[in-house]
């Protein structure tokens, strides 16, 4: 499976709880699909990440779900691409004026 990021387990197991899914071997392995899919999107419309304190980035995305996709940038064994290490509900209420 191939996208953009790397996709640690951790990321895949907590977008099964946001989605409500089972833990189930069938499920990760749709979940992780689902997951290079939604990071693919995110890279290809160039959104700019959020720097959090910890010094990991933020993306938000999605759809029709809104997730915020917390990505570390430090090198990895495997290669230079980024890592997606969880994947969190976007619970941000917009108000409007």
């Amino acid at each position: 499976m191939r996208g953009p990021w790397y996709i640690s387990a951790r990321a895949v197991r907590e977008y099964l709880a946001v989605v409500g899914r089972p833990q189930t071997e069938e499920a990760f392995f749709a979940a992780e699909q689902e997951l290079v899919d939604i990071t693919t999107r995110v890279v290809e419309r160039q959104a700019e990440p959020r720097e959090l304190p910890s010094g990991l980035l933020q993306y938000r995305g999605g759809r029709p779900l809104r997730l915020r996709l917390i990505v570390s940038n430090e090198q990895r064994p495997e290669g230079p691409a980024r890592q997606l290490v969880s994947v969190l509900p976007d619970c941000e209420v917009r108000r409007r004026p």
